[in-house]
């Protein structure tokens, strides 16, 4: 498959390692994680258990995402290691799995939140659509001027919400409120293994999204070392606060309170915990939650997007950048109307909260897994490849990340009727997905065949190798083999 030469190229080593671990904290520490923590700790040690599962899965992701993103340091992301291991078919099944169905479900919720704090909790006026749609314009808006404006605002950000989530933690863990805790941390309850696998999708939704870092690849100035790092340091870094957190919930918080679904969860610890201080400061920090979580998601998705134009997985459109500040600014607008649409037409909602979070959840372990496949039969098929890189004892991080995320997705949440809705979410997801995938690739590539078949990664890296060219050329570089090449 030929991929497009004449699209124009991001913008070359913008941004470094900060924004790769930036881009991981802002995405994952999201408003609906704060509320869903919270919920979660309504178990006491179990969703601590819980949560240590969670983020043992999300570590062999991590291993296997560094692996192929180093071997294939592209925009495309996930399409792109699928593509190559399993063909552009199942390429595209994974994009839209575990990019756009983040976008129709979680996001939605995660949109809403912050909007339902400014006016009920905050009290300013305004229907909290409107607030959703200034909110997500705002953040479409920055990311059209750029990697360079998102990398600032989105490290700054993820400050704010790190050191104020650690705060939190360490205030309510001591028990130093201005309102006096009501017992200790991590009441007692009796083991119950239902109880535990009930609430591993809660625990995986804690720490999914590690990946929207690989779709900086392009843009970062050391992708074989800052994809790695930026994964690895941003899951160590998210676990601490939220883990203090969680705790400190527990502390002054009621268990049945906790648990209570319909409830902005986060906000009412704060409140138990700091009074009036405690609603304004949450407040803010769930605004700069949203904010981090929405700047990650529109500079991720629109990029993957635009790889897969180039590869002709998508419709050409998204290949469009911005003369001025390449931003892929098609992608950007389509991705920000989703929530506002999805929120105008009160498809979200505190109710639906935990079906629309646990639905994503369902098609980013889809996209998670066809990962892991993808490496191992890469592995086994491509053994030679240089892989700056390596997973280390192949294939077991594979096989046990497998195995979590089957066991997490089987009993995704404890109520039966939550959950049939859940996977009723999913599967309508799953099968337009699947037709879609298909009948766009027959259409570009006029066979079936041919969307089955892997990409040799020879061809992945002659289409590395023609950015890169084209990089240095924008650049005023030579090209470094340039005197071989013109010796006799």
């Amino acid at each position: 498959m030929e991929a497009h030469v004449d699209v124009p190229q991001l913008e070359r080593r913008a941004v470094g390692l900060p924004t790769a671990i930036s881009t991981v904290f802002g995405l994952i520490v999201a408003t609906t994680v704060l509320v869903s923590v919270g919920q979660g700790f309504s178990a006491s040690w179990i969703f601590l258990v819980a949560l240590a599962i969670g983020l043992l899965a999300m570590y062999m992701q991590a291993l296997s995402f560094s692996e192929l993103a180093t071997l294939m340091p592209k925009a495309g992301s996930m399409n792109e290691y699928v593509r190559a291991g399993l063909g552009a078919f199942a390429g595209s099944m994974t994009a839209l799995m575990g990019y756009i169905a983040i976008i129709v479900f979680p996001t939605a919720a995660e949109s809403l939140f912050p909007a339902i704090i400014i006016t009920d909790f905050l009290g300013a006026a305004g229907d909290p659509k409107l607030w959703v749609a200034i909110l997500v314009g705002a953040v479409a808006i920055l990311n059209v001027f750029g990697v360079r404006p998102f990398a600032a605002i989105e490290i700054a950000l993820t400050g704010i919400v790190a050191v104020s989530l650690l705060a939190f933690g360490i205030i309510g863990v001591l028990g130093i409120g201005s309102e006096d805790p009501i017992g200790p941390a991590l009441p007692s309850i009796g083991w119950d293994w239902s109880i535990l696998t009930g609430l591993l999708g809660l625990a995986v939704f804690t720490f999914v999204g590690l990946e929207y870092t690989c779709p900086l690849a392009e843009e970062l100035e050391s992708p074989r070392r800052d994809l790695p790092l930026g994964m690895f340091l941003g899951l160590a870094l998210i676990a601490v606060p939220l883990v203090l957190f969680g705790l400190a919930a527990t502390r002054y918080v009621p268990a049945d309170q906790l648990g209570d679904p319909t409830q902005l969860t986060h906000m009412n610890v704060a409140i138990a915990m700091l009074g009036d201080t405690g609603k304004w400061w949450m407040g803010l920090v769930s605004i700069a939650a949203t904010l981090s979580t929405l700047n990650a998601l529109l500079a991720g998705v629109p990029r993957l997007l635009y790889g897969m134009a180039y590869t002709q997985q998508a419709p050409r459109p998204f290949g469009y950048l911005l003369p001025a500040t390449r931003a892929p600014v098609v992608g950007i607008v389509l991705m920000a109307l989703i929530p506002i649409g999805m929120n105008v037409f009160e498809a979200a909602s505190g109710e639906t909260f935990i079906e629309l979070v646990l639905a994503g959840v369902l098609g980013w372990a889809t996209a998670y897994i066809l990962i892991h496949v993808s490496l191992i039969v890469l592995r086994m098929r491509e053994p030679n490849a240089v892989r700056p890189f390596r997973s280390p004892l192949f294939p077991l991080p594979q096989l046990v990340g497998i195995g979590l995320l089957v066991w997490a997705a089987v009993k995704i949440f404890p109520d039966p009727t939550v959950r049939d809705h859940i996977y009723r979410d999913y599967l309508v997801f799953l099968g337009v997905s699947l037709v879609v995938a298909f009948l766009y690739n027959i259409s570009t590539m006029r066979s079936v065949g041919a969307q089955f078949r892997p990409i040799p990664l020879r061809e992945v890296y002659a289409e590395v190798e023609m950015i890169d060219a084209t990089a240095r050329r924008d650049l005023g570089e030579e090209d470094p083999r340039a005197d071989t090449l013109a010796k006799p």
